[in-house]
């Protein structure tokens, strides 16, 4: 994760506010308790975000019998956060308030082979029509969900948009960001560790542990699931192995499947481009949903391998909960859970070990909801150790 841009706070600052939004409503007294510091250190920090604006005073509690401690708030108007994922025929961008929760989106279609400029300019458009919807607080910064199995490019435009841009960014890849948005979308739990195994061009994992990332950014955007062999009689790939998970599980090879049955193709209305893989895979898990028998056969090969290397790895690593992510599985969001949930609990009953199984139903698009949240977290605690 790289971030640009700074915020005067404190360790101590940041601490409160992740507090109060987790509470809603705390007293000073609580979080000096909580977060085992001097009443006088909090006393000043909230001073400092009062006059900031970040936080407000929302009432007093119930007395015990003397003076009646006020109540603190987050001011969920103070800023807001934006987050954004660049596909390739779109951008999707959203808003999150100070709470996290999602105040406006708007996606707009992006041409083929978009240049820095390009975007930029689709970007600005973006959040002019949720500027449209009303009107937004200060940003404090803008969050952007990398693409797994990107090309080097991707990352070239992410750098050259960056510096275009007059707000603070921050970046991290993908399945992170799904995790994040996922996680403060309350479609996770709140303790425990979870796993997020994200579907695009390339099919990536990530961990929370309590709702905070297990490994370092930088190790999340390597954490690629695309070369687990799930077949070793499969087809060969270019890492050398054969039937890698995204040779069957990927947009690109459910595009492929769809492609390879006659007529099916043709009667959904695929484009079969490069730019259209992510938008193919979609039309043909919505086909598959909606039962269509020749999408549903087309679909089946990608969830029986995600399914084979995702238990594999939930059951290693002792994980509670694995959400599942990306546009073509959030579109046949049922089939897919029930798909993957049989495989699960049939391979649970011999280890004992039950995992929860869910498929996220994050709008409009999860990573750039974690995106934002990114930007949110970077904001409230600008420190070395958050923005890398």
């Amino acid at each position: 994760m790289t971030m640009t841009g700074e915020r005067r706070s404190s360790s101590t600052d940041a601490a409160i506010l992740e507090m109060v939004r987790r509470r809603t409503v705390t007293t000073r007294v609580e979080i000096s308790r909580e977060l085992g510091v001097t009443p006088a250190t909090v006393t000043y920090a909230v001073k400092r975000l009062l006059a900031a604006g970040l936080v407000v005073e929302a009432g007093h509690a119930r007395s015990n019998g003397g003076k009646r401690a006020s109540l603190l708030r987050l001011n969920d108007r103070a800023r807001w956060a934006i987050g954004c994922t660049i596909g390739s025929d779109r951008v999707s961008v959203v808003a999150v308030d100070m709470t996290g929760a999602l105040r406006s989106r708007a996606v707009v279609p992006l041409g083929a082979g978009a240049e820095a400029g390009d975007v930029a300019h689709v970007l600005d458009r973006a959040l002019s029509m949720m500027e449209q919807d009303r009107e937004l607080p200060t940003t404090t910064g803008i969050g952007f969900a990398l693409p797994q199995g990107g090309a080097g490019s991707t990352a070239r435009l992410y750098s050259a948009l960056s510096e275009s841009l007059p707000h603070p960014t921050v970046s991290a890849a993908s399945p992170l960001c799904a995790a994040l948005g996922s996680f403060w979308s309350g479609e996770q739990p709140e303790a425990g560790l979870t796993a997020t195994v994200h579907v695009e061009e390339g099919i990536g994992l990530a961990l929370l542990r309590d709702g905070a990332p297990l490994l370092r950014a930088g190790t999340v955007a390597r954490s690629t699931m695309d070369h687990l062999c799930v077949d070793p009689a499969g087809p060969p790939c270019r890492c050398g192995g054969r039937g890698c998970l995204h040779q069957y599980s990927s947009s690109r090879a459910i595009a492929r499947a769809a492609e390879l049955r006659e007529g099916l193709a043709e009667r959904l209305g695929l484009a079969l481009t490069e730019a259209s893989t992510e938008s193919d895979a979609v039309l043909v898990a919505v086909a598959a949903a909606q039962g269509d028998e020749l999408a549903q056969e087309a679909l089946e090969p990608a969830l029986t391998a995600l399914a084979q290397a995702s238990w594999g790895l939930a059951s290693a690593l002792a994980v509670d909960t694995v959400v599942f992510s990306g546009a073509a599985l959030q579109a046949a969001a049922g089939l897919v859970r029930e798909a993957l949930a049989e495989h699960f609990a049939s391979r649970s009953a011999a280890t004992g070990h039950a995992i929860d199984v869910r498929v996220s139903q994050v709008q409009p698009h999860p990573g750039s909801v974690g995106a934002a949240v990114l930007a949110l977290q970077t904001f409230m605690d600008p420190s070395p150790a958050i923005r890398s």
